[in-house]
């Protein structure tokens, strides 16, 4: 009961902010842009083709070209977005003086940070099923690999998940709702870059650098592999920051 109520205060208070209209207006028209950019690229290459080759046209991949960099724009749109999403999640219990009345209740911390995380990550797979307008046009006009497209979703599904827990941490941790989006930003942004410094390193700090590395770990599900060791790596991600939360919160109420 008290994981529903939560959930449901929490999802409420996502549809009374226009934030939370301007983000999803702002997540579809960039992923839109993407789409069309992708698109119009796809298009010009592949009347070029049937203009200059003459029996025997290079093969213009749907898949390589409009679903797998579609899946890797989206998910930079996630850096932004996600940190938008979770920094009122906890940091605005404080600043509406709620936080007190919260901890004294007989609810416990992890069902506390359960309800919060779990309202946060069904607003993200709203703004998720918004986006999938944009495979189902490549329907239309092409043959794309409809398990390539549902294992891409599957890894923004996971990554989100991740950054909706680490989000949810700062929240946890920060005095305000900036210190909380811009401490998620900038630790997401980090972890995004190790994956690029892992390309460049050798032998074990590279390998080390590249498990470490958030990209790496969604590259895969883009690619239309799912590995073991992805999805361990996302639910391990997961489930640490929302203990760490749990904990700072439990830190909180015996303050």
């Amino acid at each position: 009961m008290g994981l529903f109520a939560i959930w449901q205060k929490e999802w409420r208070q996502f549809f009374l902010s226009p934030i939370a209209y301007v983000i999803l207006v702002v997540f579809i028209a960039l992923a839109g842009l993407f789409y069309f950019d992708l698109f119009t690229f796809y298009v010009q290459n592949q009347s070029m083709a049937q203009m200059y080759q003459q029996g025997g046209a290079p093969d213009m991949n749907v898949n390589d070209m409009i679903v797998t960099p579609l899946f890797q724009n989206l998910s930079v749109l996630l850096l932004l977005i996600v940190p938008l999403v979770t920094m009122r999640l906890y940091a605005d219990e404080r600043k509406s003086g709620t936080e007190e009345l919260l901890l004294t209740s007989p609810i416990r911390e992890r069902t506390i940070i359960a309800g919060k995380y779990l309202a946060a990550l069904s607003f993200y797979v709203v703004a998720l099923l918004l986006t999938l307008q944009f495979p189902a046009l490549l329907v239309k006009f092409g043959s794309p690999d409809i398990g390539k497209v549902a294992t891409g979703y599957l890894g923004l599904f996971l990554m989100g998940a991740a950054f909706m827990a680490f989000g949810l941490f700062t929240s946890a941790l920060a005095r305000t709702q900036t210190q909380a989006a811009m401490w998620a930003f900038f630790a997401l942004l980090l972890l995004w870059i190790l994956g690029w410094l892992a390309e460049s390193l050798p032998g074990t700090a590279g390998a080390v650098l590249k498990y470490v590395a958030i990209l790496p770990h969604f590259d895969n599900f883009a690619d239309g592999v799912i590995a073991v060791k992805d999805l361990v790596y996302f639910a391990s991600f997961v489930a640490v920051f929302l203990f760490l939360a749990t904990r700072v919160v439990e830190s909180a109420r015996w303050r």
